[in-house]
């Protein structure tokens, strides 16, 4: 789902980092533990100060999209995490 509206939309390629993390090897490490992410299907928005938005199992193209629309600008020449 993320991949299909990351290619209808490059403006989340120009705003994003998008980091994937494995629930199944990564549960008890400290990114999930700092960011209280407890379950399997989380997405969680960050900006510069802190938590934009999250979503817990959901699966509507709406949903997903309405957070991938509340990523703020990333600076010019900002990293990328993909």
């Amino acid at each position: 789902m993320i991949g299909t509206l990351r290619a209808a939309n490059a403006e989340y390629d120009k705003n994003i980092a998008f980091v994937y993390v494995d629930w199944d090897q990564h549960s008890r490490s400290p990114v999930s533990q700092d960011l209280k992410i407890y379950r399997q299907s989380t997405l969680v928005m960050l900006g510069k100060k802190g938590e934009v938005g999250r979503i817990v199992a959901q699966t509507s193209e709406g949903v997903i999209q309405g957070l991938l629309d509340k990523a703020p600008a990333r600076p010019k020449g900002a990293g990328s995490c993909t």
